[in-house]
């Protein structure tokens, strides 16, 4: 998973504590004395903060820590190649909107395109990227006993550490969007 709700959006600190709500019990007015959770109050409010940052002082809650997950996303490689066909590879660069897409066949490219997405079309490829949840996908997806069919892969490229995705004849469940999106953007083949 590559989305961590206790790391702060705001400064990125690790130094976070779990927000408790509810009359609070002796054990938990010790762990808030002793600094290992906040206390938040008797009164629950649906979509409140979760998290406090012991550094800058940030509340947050998980919806907002992914909305701040999703916005550190920079670009995306993404590549599909079959046993007995062709591969297919994209990049996006989120940041100048630049697409491009490349047909691969015995290691030689047979044909590539270059596009320049706008800022709204941009805005929608990173709210749907949510909607297929692609930074909760595991790491590996494999088929056992299987050597020849699909291998693919996702890397998303961030200000810091990419985080790389792929499998071989198995996928995530929202890999048939992801393949959808990539088309829609592209204009071409991707699967």
């Amino acid at each position: 998973m590559a989305i961590n709700y206790k790391q702060c959006p705001r400064c990125a600190s690790k130094n976070t504590l779990k927000i408790l709500y509810g009359m609070p019990t002796h054990e938990a007015i010790e762990q808030a004395e002793a600094g290992k959770i906040r206390l938040g109050g008797c009164c629950v409010i649906v979509g409140g903060t979760e998290y406090y940052c012991n550094d800058c002082e940030n509340e947050w809650n998980k919806e907002q820590a992914i909305e701040a997950a999703y916005e550190r996303i920079k670009g995306l490689k993404a590549s599909v190649s079959g046993y007995f066909g062709g591969s297919y590879s994209v990049e996006v660069d989120l940041t100048t909107g630049r697409i491009t897409w490349h047909y691969w066949d015995r290691g030689e490219v047979v044909d590539m395109e270059y596009k320049t997405a706008n800022e709204a079309t941009v805005k929608r490829i990173l709210d749907e990227l949510k909607v297929i949840n692609l930074l909760n996908w595991k790491r590996e997806y494999k088929e056992p006993g299987v050597l020849d069919g699909t291998s693919w892969s996702v890397e998303t490229i961030r200000n810091g550490r990419n985080i790389k995705k792929y499998g071989e004849n198995k996928y995530p469940d929202d890999w048939a969007d992801f393949c959808k999106l990539i088309r829609r953007i592209t204009g071409n083949k991707f699967s």
